[in-house]
C-alpha cells in the first residue's frame, strides 16, 4: 500500500503579475497494491481537529498525523 502526499496551497496575493501562495494543508491519497485509490484524507489548517475523507479510511491505511 502506498500513500501520495500533496500540498494544498491558497492564493494569498498578487503583485506585479506574480502570485503568492500560502500552505494551508495536506492531501493524502492512499492506494492498494494494484494502484487503486483506497481512501483520501485531507488535513487543513482551518479545520485542525476535523478529519475530512473522500472515501472512508480503512484499518490498513497508514496513519497520516
Amino acid at each position: 500500500m502506498a500513500t501520495q502526499t500533496l500540498k494544498l496551497n491558497v492564493k494569498s496575493g498578487e503583485k506585479d503579475g506574480k502570485n503568492f501562495w500560502d500552505h494551508c494543508g495536506v492531501f493524502f491519497v492512499n492506494t492498494d497494491d494494484s494502484g487503486n485509490t483506497s481512501s483520501i484524507n485531507v488535513k487543513h489548517s482551518m479545520f485542525r481537529d476535523v478529519e475530512m475523507v473522500a472515501f472512508p479510511r480503512r484499518d490498513d491505511d497508514p496513519v497520516t498525523e
